[in-house]
């Protein structure tokens, strides 16, 4: 829970899971583009860089929300990891970077190879260094696509020797090039539900209690007698109390309410002097945790949406209003 909670902090992690409730996004793809590399446009509006997304999206991934494969790759400077790469092409002889590439023709006769216009003339094919006519393609002489020759050395061979030089200016060979993976994501089906509780809109569940002119914090840290610091996910005040009349805590386990959150949540209420605690849980409450609020005197609310939520919590403090006003009422008199 903890860690789900830390996860929760990160503005970045609510800004996708936002994004995931309100577009309703299953997939996300990636996209690549030389100026800016991998990036995931559905996510473009909301952050400044694709790090930013990919930061993000890795953490969900963690936490089981997301899934990923591998679906592409990039060439990347084992230095900067910078994916904008120009290659430069060396003699695997000399090293000289003196190059050039074209159809070659192979005199089998003779052994001697060069470039296709070399062998041409007006009365057919001739080889450049024995002087006599090819014959049969195949018996006296071969062709090849595409050769590379060193100007400098003058040798012939078909796989130059590779560098790299990247956008910072560092040179590398293919040997230390570092191969980064595109990674796409897919919202994990067993997940769907917790990513709506986690992205439960707090503020409109609490809006229909701030019309009523209460005063509320969300999310609101108070301090115990303990001396302890608590967090809760909203705070309520009815009139200027100090400790607030309400705490509330949202329950963002799959698995139901049970006694030990029941026990944990009533202890630091307590500890802040809170008299009326609410738990909100989309995921039910089992028996032992029914039967410990009730004896707690703890409300437990169960809903399956915002609405159902706000309606409930709602009615609830309006409860206790109306007898905290009636008990002042019927003191004063």
């Amino acid at each position: 829970m903890s860690d789900m909670l830390s996860l929760l902090r990160n503005e970045k992690v609510q800004k996708v899971l936002m994004a995931l409730r309100a577009k309703n996004i299953n997939n996300i793809e990636p996209n690549v583009e030389f100026n800016v590399g991998v990036n995931y446009p559905v996510f473009n509006e909301i952050f400044d860089s694709p790090e930013e997304t990919k930061e993000a999206l890795l953490l969900l991934r963690e936490a089981g929300l997301l899934d990923s494969e591998i679906v592409d790759n990039l060439a990347i400077c084992p230095h900067c990891q910078s994916h904008r790469l120009i290659i430069r092409s060396h003699c695997p002889s000399c090293g000289s970077p003196k190059l050039v590439r074209g159809s070659m023709i192979e005199h089998l006769a003779c052994g001697h190879i060069d470039f296709e216009e070399k062998f041409k003339s007006e009365e057919g094919l001739f080889c450049p260094n024995c002087k006599k006519p090819l014959g049969p393609l195949g018996s006296d002489y071969r062709t090849f696509s595409f050769l590379y020759k060193c100007l400098t050395c003058k040798s012939v061979f078909s796989n130059p020797r590779v560098e790299y030089l990247c956008s910072n200016g560092h040179v590398f060979g293919e040997g230390d090039l570092t191969l980064y993976n595109i990674v796409a994501f897919k919202v994990n089906p067993e997940k769907r539900g917790l990513i709506e509780r986690l992205t439960l809109d707090l503020e409109a569940v609490l809006k229909p209690l701030r019309d009523e002119g209460l005063s509320i914090k969300a999310p609101a840290v108070i301090y115990g007698r303990s001396g302890a610091k608590h967090d809760f996910s909203f705070a309520i005040w009815c009139n200027d109390d100090i400790p607030p009349s309400v705490v509330g805590a949202i329950h963002l386990h799959e698995r139901a309410v049970d006694a030990t959150d029941v026990l944990a949540f009533w202890a630091k209420a307590t500890d802040a002097g809170v008299e009326h605690k609410i738990m909100i849980t989309f995921s039910g409450v089992d028996e032992s945790g029914r039967g410990l609020a009730e004896a707690y005197g703890l409300k437990i609310i169960e809903g399956k949406n915002e609405r159902d939520i706000s309606t409930k919590v709602k009615a609830y403090v309006m409860k206790i209003l109306n007898e905290k006003r009636s008990a002042n009422k019927a003191s004063s008199l």
